[in-house]
């Protein structure tokens, strides 16, 4: 099963990271705001960016995973990137933004293609993804894209930039309707 390597919506355009997105991912990923409640450790060098890219060309060629850019369709301007994970029967997606574009909207409008996209898939029966409990903007994007909140896991995900070796994440989820 693979996603396809381009989706639009109203404002964004999703395609499949390259390695010559490293400047851009660079400008988000090596900076404090948005890497704050992220998985990985902040990106102390372009070198850490390239291999992030180089990664991204990797998954989408085995489809491991599928990580696009959003990119601005008025602009072509980059402003982050969001991945998702197809292990039929579930899916599970995450994303980041750069800080200059936050509170327009963006992360919630390709939450909500790649939600709709995955959710119509006829192997796909749930999508889900996981936010600190801390990171209420995150949250309401996942509202947004139609997840509810399921749970609270305790001993989740490591957060690098919190100290947090497993720390807590809240998972929310979207179920599709079962037929008998």
């Amino acid at each position: 099963m693979r996603a396809p390597e381009n989706l639009e919506t109203d404002r964004l355009s999703l395609r499949p990271v390259v390695r010559e997105d490293a400047a851009d991912i660079f400008a988000y990923a090596g900076t404090k705001a948005p890497t704050r409640f992220m998985p990985f450790k902040r990106h102390e060098s372009i070198d850490d960016s390239l291999a992030f890219a180089i990664r991204c060309e990797e998954a989408w060629q085995s489809g491991a995973a599928f990580p696009w850019t959003m990119t601005r369709n008025d602009t072509g301007q980059f402003i982050g990137v969001i991945e998702l994970r197809l292990s039929p029967p579930k899916a599970d997606f995450g994303y980041i933004l750069n800080e200059a574009f936050w509170g327009q909207g963006y992360t919630s409008e390709a939450a909500s293609a790649v939600v709709k996209w995955a959710i119509q898939q006829p192997e796909i029966h749930r999508i889900w993804a996981t936010c600190h409990p801390d990171n209420a903007a995150s949250a309401a994007v996942l509202r947004k894209a139609g997840l509810t909140h399921e749970a609270t896991l305790q001993n989740w995900e490591a957060r690098p930039q919190l100290g947090e070796i497993a720390g807590p994440s809240d998972c929310y989820a979207l179920i599709k309707p079962m037929r008998l």
